[in-house]
This record gives structure tokens, C-alpha cells and sequence, in this order.
């Protein structure tokens, strides 16, 4: 597997989206994803809906806790294998910008 660092992102649901709450997530930190898996409820002011995973890789941070709102774009977690680093992992969210 790749040493990369892949983010999850609070998705667009529809032209006037400008924010999500994560209602829960369906998998933990540490999970194995592949694309398409289910890993977390979001709802916004006209839909709640399941968010699936558009990477493979282990789920290495949860960064948005259930109940917390985001921006769309805002990071919501990262996806990477075990053996990527917890500094490489702290030097991908301080670049993307904290939520």
C-alpha cells in the first residue's frame, strides 16, 4: 500500500450546501476502507445520508466528532496506511487546515 495521506472531505450535497453535521461515524479509527464502504451519517438542512469512502486504506483519524459541523471541503478525516508516520499524518492536517 502507499505511503500517501488521503483526505475525506465534507462532501456538496446539492448548489446551496455550505455546511455538514456529522452524525455519526460507522466505522472507527483504524478501520480498513475500501472505496465505497460506509463510514459516516451527514446530514445538512435538506438531507441526511451516508457518506462512502472514496479511498481504500486504513482510517487514521477521525477529525470531526459526531454532533460537529464542517464546512464543505473541510477535512473530516484521514486515510492511510499503518505504517505512514504520526508526524507525516500531523505535517497533512496543518497543511490542509485544521476544522
Amino acid at each position: 500500500m502507499s505511503h500517501s495521506v488521503k483526505a475525506l472531505k465534507m462532501p456538496k450535497w446539492g448548489m446551496a450546501m455550505k455546511s455538514g453535521t456529522v452524525i455519526s461515524w460507522l466505522v472507527e479509527e483504524g478501520a480498513d476502507l475500501d472505496v465505497g464502504d460506509e463510514i459516516m451519517e451527514i446530514e445538512n438542512e435538506k438531507v441526511t445520508g451516508v457518506y462512502e469512502s472514496p479511498v481504500e486504506g486504513k482510517l487514521r483519524r477521525c477529525l470531526v466528532a459526531a454532533g460537529e459541523t464542517a464546512a464543505v471541503g473541510a477535512l473530516l478525516g484521514i486515510v492511510a496506511s499503518a505504517t505512514t508516520s504520526e508526524e507525516r499524518l500531523d505535517d497533512f492536517v496543518a497543511r490542509f487546515g485544521a476544522p
